[in-house]
């Protein structure tokens, strides 16, 4: 039987966002993968069977409109929801250190972003007889390390944003679930000021590994739910914080 549902992903020309375009695609799940930079989006999803690039800002209130707007007037509905779309900071600051930039930076994409997509998708997903909800958070939104103040305030902000929408949609066909990666090898890490070894790199989960528990949790039969998945390598060598 071919699967009807449809998704919408958030970054989803690099790293966990990408790896899931390829797992939903596999699936036979119709994707409209969202990105700032419409050329590297076609590019990374080039050859991917069932998958439309829009391209959007997701910190934008009027891109995000329009981005949904035109998934849902191409394929008719929404199924599947997951915000992946994501930025750290360059390196570990002092509070005292970073500035208002850098603040709006992370805050306008990490939690402003979800925030958006989730209250634009939503009105969508309550059509759809068995809805989700995928967000995704970091170890970062359960613990703040030192030197990650801005990353570790947008993530808990998430946490908090994906909680509230649990209570709200509880006992509707809208699940909601998080999932906090923490240490994965994505393009995250080229963009820090020390970049870590490519040893601790090795270390490092697959963002193929995390989209795989996002398909898992969408084949959860529709009577279970699972607020949060945390999940970290076996063996870090020593801790990583984005």
């Amino acid at each position: 039987m071919k699967e009807e549902r449809v998704a919408i992903v958030t970054g989803g020309s690099l790293g966990i966002g990408l790896a899931a375009v390829r797992a939903f695609a596999a699936k036979g799940i119709r994707v409209v993968a969202l990105a700032r930079d419409l050329g590297r989006l076609e590019r990374a999803i080039a050859g991917i069977e069932g998958v439309v690039a829009i391209a959007a800002d997701v910190s934008d209130e009027a891109d995000v409109r329009r981005a949904i707007g035109e998934a849902v007037g191409r394929f008719g509905r929404l199924d599947i929801l997951l915000n992946s779309a994501g930025v750290s900071m360059s390196g570990k600051d002092r509070l005292v250190d970073t500035t208002s930039e850098e603040w709006h930076r992370i805050v306008d994409i990490n939690l402003t972003g979800t925030y958006l997509m989730c209250r634009e998708a939503l009105p969508h997903l309550q059509k759809s007889p068995a809805a989700y909800i995928l967000n995704v958070q970091s170890t970062g939104a359960w613990r703040a390390n030192a030197g990650v103040s801005l990353y570790a305030a947008s993530k808990f902000g998430v946490r908090a944003l994906t909680e509230a929408l649990i209570e709200e949609y509880r006992d509707t066909n809208v699940r909601i679930t998080s999932v906090s990666p923490g240490p994965v090898a994505t393009n995250i890490w080229s963009h820090k000021r020390e970049p870590p070894t490519a040893e601790l790199r090795a270390r490092m989960m697959p963002a193929a590994d995390i989209a795989d528990i996002f398909v898992w949790l969408l084949d959860r039969p529709p009577h279970l739910h699972i607020p949060d998945i945390i999940v970290t390598p076996w063996t870090t060598g020593r801790a990583v914080s984005a």
